[in-house]
């Protein structure tokens, strides 16, 4: 098995996380020939949230065995294994999965433009900064009553109180979730009030009946996945990794396979559709501007860029 591998930077439109301060963001895509069939996946890592370094990503790749790899490695392989099955992300006609908006900065402006897209929910990034802000959210909220709120906190919060002094000021009925609000796990589990979404944050018991799991398959396989989820695949929100949009497209494949694998016949909003997060690139304009529904392009639109990736001299051997 060969793999190869060509680095990207992907310019930031604003800063992406709490922890994020750079203006830009690396990674690479990976191609792998396998038995005559070529496959591709993306590496894409947030070090600030406790990823390896993209140096790093590559250095495993380059080992004689893949036993012990990051997540991000093994999902990157995993990806080109799936692309190579002949039909590069496309999903079942008919199982199209609807997203949320995911907007860095909360303003008027940007909701409404969210909106007039289509989106009917729409997640924001909120951390330390939550009480400067408080005023500014609950007063957008209460300006767009039709619409359904996610916030990730990256772990922000110390304590429920804080939780609980946030929310106090919103409609709690328009909230599906907040998203990593705690520090520790054990805050998350023995939270009791509006739902939680766990992501990097997750408890010994996530109580699924009541909160919800982010599911990244940048990171997860579909076995830790369905491990975590147990018995309530109806429960898992699949998101991208705000990364290239290859990846954006694998997140997809995989979140439809679970969920068709799990007879899930109506999928809670997913958040897949992060090309906008960037400045425009030839990728993203395959999947075009942000709506609902994430497109698939032609394989053959897509392959025509991947050749013209300018693929590592130093081919990477990695043993069977």
């Amino acid at each position: 098995m060969k793999v190869e591998y060509s680095c990207y930077e992907l310019q930031q439109k604003s800063a992406l996380n709490r922890l994020d301060l750079s203006t830009q963001r690396e990674g690479c895509v990976i191609r792998m020939t396998h038995e005559g069939r070529i496959g591709y996946g993306v590496i894409h890592p947030w070090s600030e949230l406790g990823d390896p370094s993209l140096a790093d990503c590559i250095h495993q790749i380059q080992r004689p065995s893949i036993d012990e790899v990051h997540g991000l490695v093994s999902q990157a392989l995993q990806s080109a294994q799936v692309y190579t099955q002949g039909s590069g992300f496309s999903i079942p006609p008919g199982n199209q999965l609807r997203n949320h908006a995911t907007l860095p900065r909360l303003t008027g402006s940007a909701v409404q433009r969210a909106v007039e897209a289509g989106f009917t929910t729409i997640k924001v990034k909120r951390g330390k900064d939550w009480m400067r802000l408080r005023r500014k959210t609950a007063s957008i909220i209460a300006a767009f009553p039709q619409l359904h709120w996610r916030f990730d906190f990256n772990g922000a919060l110390q304590t429920h109180r804080e939780l609980h002094q946030f929310i106090a000021m919103l409609q709690t009925d328009q909230i599906d979730f907040i998203e990593d609000p705690f520090s520790t796990p054990q805050l998350a589990e023995s939270w009791r009030g509006v739902p939680i979404g766990h992501d990097r944050i997750i408890p010994n018991a996530l109580h699924l009946e009541q909160n919800y799991l982010i599911a990244k398959p940048a990171l997860q396989s579909l076995d830790q996945i369905q491990d975590l989820a147990e018995e309530a695949p109806h429960k898992v929100v699949f998101t991208s990794y705000m990364d290239h949009p290859l990846g954006q497209l694998f997140a997809q494949a995989q979140a439809s396979q679970f969920y068709q694998q799990n007879q899930v016949e109506t999928p809670p909003y997913c958040g897949l559709v992060t090309q906008d997060l960037y400045e425009s690139t030839a990728y993203s304009t395959l999947l075009g501007t942000a709506k609902p529904i994430l497109p698939v392009p032609a394989q053959k639109e897509l392959e025509h860029l991947l050749a013209q990736e300018k693929w590592s001299n130093n081919k990477l051997l990695i043993k069977n």
